[in-house]
């Protein structure tokens, strides 16, 4: 799937040729990105979710915007377990400048959230669209920007400044997911490019290697996961490890999730990186780069304010098992007041979880 109808602009010189569909308004502050869509004429907001293999709609949607069921089936996996969806055709869907007819997207019988500026939140783009070009998240600018380049020297021409370069490589059944390897307390651990993920997280055996014992983790708060079938999944906890080396920067002291998600032995890098950093996708070329925006004392990227839920007094009955919601995709746009920064939560507290502000 591809949008066709590309404005194109180019240097004067005419040696690199930019064609775009136009800076995609980021809908949300917080969380995986949305942007706004059109659906066979109806206004509706798609998260943009790269670590998608295929884009999807939910059933409701499906059926309010009249998409025609193909007669086609799909076996779809995520972090919590798989399920089947039937494939629907869209006579017509537009994005940005762009427009496209015989849009196929797979449905989803759960819900993707409720309205965001008006639009309802119908469903992503996942890798089979996203990699039709090249991608370029400037969430902290609030926008992404899809591309295809011509005779361009360097790879990432609408950037001023430097950059650093990741390594890359394909992950999927199709080859369509954006692998790298990054480095946890210094130990190389493979990830995945997820946009769709609303915070960081790594494998158990990926927090072992980096030194995270059984002890460690009896003092972390605990999570639960959802994933793009609905299913929770219990296991995961917020771990706050020395550092974290993606390129060549170095975050320190990032809040991490650590839960048993079904990846194939890969982290998450996710929404919450998105948003503190500017990234490049090349698809067509096989290359990732990132841009630091802040220096490292200044950096909030792996932040996250906790914010305690009813913790009982003295002689209070018990707390609940700590258990935070920490879904895939966030639609929250503004945390509430009395947040707290998580080493202010007492172990065993009933907590939410919200991202930090981006600054």
């Amino acid at each position: 799937m591809s949008l066709l109808a590309l404005a194109g602009c180019a240097e004067q010189n005419g040696v690199c040729q930019v064609s775009t569909l136009g800076d995609l308004p980021v809908l949300n502050k917080f969380g995986s990105p949305i942007v706004g869509v059109t659906i066979n004429g109806h206004d509706a907001a798609m998260i943009v979710d790269s670590g998608a293999d295929i884009s999807m709609i939910s059933e409701e949607a499906s059926k309010n915007f009249g998409l025609v069921d193909t007669g086609h089936v799909l076996n779809i996996s995520g972090v919590t377990g798989e399920m089947f969806s039937p494939v629907m055709q869209a006579d017509k869907m537009g994005l940005g400048s762009g427009t496209s007819g015989e849009v196929y997207l797979t449905q989803a019988k759960r819900s993707f959230g409720g309205t965001i500026a008006g639009r309802p939140v119908v469903g992503l783009f996942g890798a089979d669209f996203l990699h039709s070009y090249d991608v370029m998240f400037d969430l902290p600018g609030g926008k992404i920007a899809l591309y295809q380049l011509s005779a361009c020297k360097t790879p990432t021409p609408t950037w001023d400044g430097p950059s650093s370069k990741l390594d890359w490589y394909r992950l999927g059944t199709n080859g369509l997911r954006i692998g790298t390897t990054i480095r946890l307390n210094g130990k190389k651990i493979d990830a995945m490019l997820d946009s769709g993920a609303w915070h960081t997280s790594v494998l158990p055996s990926q927090a072992r290697k980096a030194g995270v014992s059984k002890d460690d983790l009896a003092q972390d708060i605990t999570f639960t996961s959802t994933g793009v079938s609905g299913k929770r999944r219990d296991g995961g906890h917020l771990h706050r490890f020395a550092s974290l080396q993606i390129g060549d920067e170095l975050y320190p002291n990032p809040l991490l999730g650590i839960s048993p998600i079904e990846t194939d032995g890969y982290a998450l890098l996710g929404a919450d990186f998105l948003r503190h950093n500017r990234v490049w996708v090349s698809y067509r070329h096989e290359q990732l780069y990132i841009q630091r925006l802040r220096p490292p004392e200044q950096d909030h990227t792996f932040d996250l304010r906790i914010k305690p839920k009813n913790v009982p007094g003295a002689g209070a009955e018990p707390a609940v098992p700590l258990s935070a919601p920490f879904p895939r995709i966030s639609l929250k746009d503004a945390p509430p007041p009395g947040s707290a920064p998580a080493a202010s939560t007492p172990a065993g507290a009933p907590v939410t979880v919200l991202p930090a502000p981006t600054p």
